[in-house]
């Protein structure tokens, strides 16, 4: 009998595909490590950029910061209000 139709040989195909899982999966973490860096990277580079933004233009900041913050408490208050029908 041969290995192919599965009567001898099993343990040695069985270790290929453990080997192979374990290559795949090392090969996805890193791919994920580097995607995590990446992202990491992009949004330091995105909050360096916002408070050069604000300590350059202070009161224009606090404008939409006020702006937002208004926004946000008359969507709550709204959502409070439909709740309670």
């Amino acid at each position: 009998m041969n290995s192919k139709n599965g009567d001898l040989g099993a343990g040695a195909d069985s270790e290929q595909v453990k080997e192979h899982l374990r290559a795949a999966k090392d090969a996805a973490a890193s791919a994920a490590r580097a995607r995590a860096r990446q992202a990491r990277d992009w949004a330091s580079s995105r909050m360096d950029d916002l408070q050069t933004s604000v300590e350059a233009q202070p009161y224009k900041a606090s404008a939409w910061a006020l702006g937002a913050g208004f926004l946000a408490g008359i969507l709550v208050m709204s959502l409070i209000r439909n709740s309670r029908r």
